[in-house]
């Protein structure tokens, strides 16, 4: 929904940088040591677009001071938080009870609109349409032209007042909410800063313009803005940033030729070009079967990796297209092979062991029968009936996990890196159970603790994060937006298949997709002309003619590049080449690594993996058995002979391995006699 109104005059510096995360970073540190000349770096604010890149700058910043010293770093809702904390008595929702009150709201709200009084009677409704207010909530606009949006935008004012009724705001009014504080007599207890600057310029939506120029107001500003890298922002607005600000003086920053094989394969899935060959690092395509293996052979990988003594988990990075399943099915194929993992949209809720005994416990508490008790321990029900005596909610739920030792349990089953993640997913129900006894919006009874609880558990990720995760020890997976200015030593890039990248344009469920098409005052880019396209991406990929199609799949290539661009040393194009699908159909790759590999030489097919993870140890062995046997009756059928010294030597060695490795190496026998004697005919419990 481009809207050349926005149009924003800054008294501050634009300095706009070509795309490459090296540019981005060289060009802030040479501002940043302009500002200190100026300035002490405690009065010196630097605002990112995302949070999820302030650590980036922090430590890219940081080299330019001296001792301990760090720079002073935040993110515009960050910021925004920090600001209403001081100044505002509301607590600020989390996305967890943002979405249990409006399933509580929407209800009984009264629609307006034939669609959407049809559309409320589907299952999803509430999470679709929930996720539509979330957009607007987060832009703060007005549509004016679509009935069914004007009636969302009712719901959406009537909601923010109910929450405002009962001392609660929500996530998406962090930013309007805190402009209105720095346009305000209070600005000047919450500003204490000589100059800012802002770094990503390129993904401030034009409520974020609006906060950065209320912040500044007459302080020293500069903002940088790489080129052709917009992934957030041109998601809602077509263009160059550029288009939509004015700044009184305006320069190029410092850029350089990609100095690295990935880097370089970034800047030609961004703008096209060809760059010469850097000749350090590397780009690996690595395709299999099916997605399942796909995720397999990524995990065999990256332990070969950290087989390194060099090379640690958190060095790596697993990016997806979108986030949701996507992400919670990449983290379950890592983990099931022991790898951990970090990721800042997916808090794990879903599938955390002490989350799912807690609503065990809640579950029978609420009297209903308790279909997933066999998840935990036993539950023992003498120690539920005695919570029952305890009349806060809050002290209950604490009493029993006190109590049942769950604690202790986390402790004693998990690695240290998931006993951290499930002790801060009990924290947050603990925060639930707490919200419910001190809210007037919902009854605070076990059953309301149980309906919060099960959809936390279904809708565990997130999707809108608003603030950065404390991250460390674990593979990072995640969605590419939320790895953009990140930096990794190796970047696997999932689903390179023509079906994700570009795939379909998507905006929402809650209308068909021709109809958002068409509406001019959707929360995101649809009414589209040629000259949209042309204005945003510099790249034309073959595309349908229609330009929102064309669009769409332009912002799909830009978001690899993003992604690409965080790998400092190896990245990895991940594919397979069948659907998961009973018919078995061909994936086709995607057009983009299709192109990237024909242009650019350095791009490869990844060498035969070596074994690393015992699972796939495990699946070799056994297909490899499989492969010898079917070997075997081949030869007997089509009278071909087989050299079964061969086969006969490769299982004597597997054996000998076997008897050299304990325990699990007499269970892998076990398997393969048994795998024998089946394909023999041979029946064995």
């Amino acid at each position: 929904m481009s809207d050349h109104t926005s149009h924003r005059q800054f008294d501050g510096t634009l300095v706009t940088v070509p795309f490459g995360g090296e540019n981005v970073e060289r060009t802030a540190q040479n501002e940043y040591r302009m500002l200190l000349d100026e300035h002490d770096s405690e009065d010196v604010l630097v605002i990112t677009g995302a949070p999820t890149s302030a650590d980036t700058f922090r430590e890219a910043l940081g080299a330019e001071l001296p001792g301990a010293a760090t720079p002073y770093v935040t993110s515009s809702v960050v910021h925004a938080t920090d600001v209403l904390n001081q100044t505002d008595d509301r607590v600020i929702l989390s996305d967890a009870l943002r979405r249990e009150l409006l399933y509580r709201f929407l209800p009984d709200h009264e629609w307006e609109t034939e669609y959407l009084q049809r559309a409320s009677a589907q299952p999803s409704f509430i999470e679709d349409v929930a996720a539509v207010m979330g957009t607007v909530s987060w832009q703060t606009i007005t549509p004016e032209e679509t009935p069914e949006l004007r009636d969302i935008t009712a719901a959406l004012d009537g909601f923010h007042e109910w929450l405002a009724e009962h001392g609660h705001m929500e996530r998406g009014q962090l930013i309007s909410e805190a402009l209105d504080v720095l346009t305000g007599d209070a600005r000047d207890e919450v500003v204490d800063f000589d100059a800012v600057l802002a770094v990503e310029f390129e993904e401030f939506f034009p409520l974020d313009r609006a906060y950065l120029d209320a912040l500044a107001g007459d302080c020293e500003l500069v903002c940088v803005a790489e080129e052709h890298a917009s992934v957030r922002r041109t998601w809602v607005e077509t263009g160059p940033v550029t288009d939509y600000v004015s700044f009184g003086d305006s320069r190029r920053g410092t850029s350089g030729a990609p100095s690295t094989r990935p880097a370089a394969t970034a800047a030609y899935f961004a703008d096209e070009t060809v760059p010469e060959d850097p000749g350090t690092g590397s780009v690996s395509v690595l395709a299999t079967d099916s997605s399942d293996e796909q995720l397999a052979e990524i995990a065999n990988e990256i332990e070969a990796l950290v087989a390194q003594s060099d090379w640690e988990y958190d060095d790596i990075a697993v990016a997806t297209k979108q986030s949701g399943s996507a992400v919670t099915d990449s983290i379950k194929a890592l983990e099931s092979t022991g790898i951990p993992t970090e990721s800042t949209t997916v808090t794990g809720f879903g599938d955390d062991p002490a989350i799912r005994e807690l609503l065990a416990a809640v579950r029978y508490r609420a009297e209903e029968e308790d279909d997933d008790s066999g998840h935990g321990p036993e539950l023992d029900t003498d120690r539920l009936d005695r919570v029952s005596e305890t009349e806060s909610l809050e002290d209950a739920i604490h009493w029993w996990a006190t109590d049942a030792g769950l604690k202790e349990r986390v402790a004693e089953r998990a690695a240290p890196l998931d006993a951290r993640a499930q002790f801060g997913n009990v924290r947050r129900a603990f925060r639930m159970a707490e919200f419910l006894e001190e809210t007037e919006f919902v009854d605070a009874t076990w059953e309301s603790f149980k309906q919060m609880l099960e959809r936390a558990h279904e809708y565990a990720p997130q999707q809108n994060q608003t603030s950065a995760t404390d991250l460390d020890g674990g593979v990072r997976v995640d969605h590419l937006q939320a790895i953009k200015n990140e930096s990794f030593r190796a970047v696997f890039l999932v689903n390179l298949v023509d079906s994700e990248y570009p795939g379909d344009p998507f905006q929402t469920r809650l209308f068909p997709t021709e109809r958002v098409a068409s509406m001019p005052d959707y929360p995101g880019v649809t009414e589209l002309d040629r000259s949209d396209v042309d204005a945003t991406f510099p790249t034309t990929s073959t595309a349908s003619a229609r330009p929102f199609a064309q669009y769409h799949t332009e912002h799909a290539r830009r978001r690899l590049a993003v992604g690409a661009n965080a790998a400092t040393e190896r990245l990895y194009c991940c594919l397979y080449e069948y659907e998961d699908t009973a018919l078995e159909e061909r994936a086709q790759a995607s057009r983009f690594l299709t192109a990237a590999y024909a242009e650019l030489p350095w791009v490869t097919e990844a060498d035969e993996p070596h074994i690393t993870s015992e699972q796939a140890a495990e699946q070799y062995l056994l297909s490899r058995v499989d492969d010898a046997l079917a070997e075997v009756r081949r030869a007997n059928s089509q009278d071909v002979t087989v050299s079964l010294d061969e086969v006969e030597a490769e299982l004597g060695e597997v054996q000998d391995l076997l008897r050299q490795s304990g325990s699990r190496g007499d269970e892998l026998r076990e398997a393969l006699r048994a795998r024998v004697e089946f394909a023999n005919g041979e029946v064995r419990r």
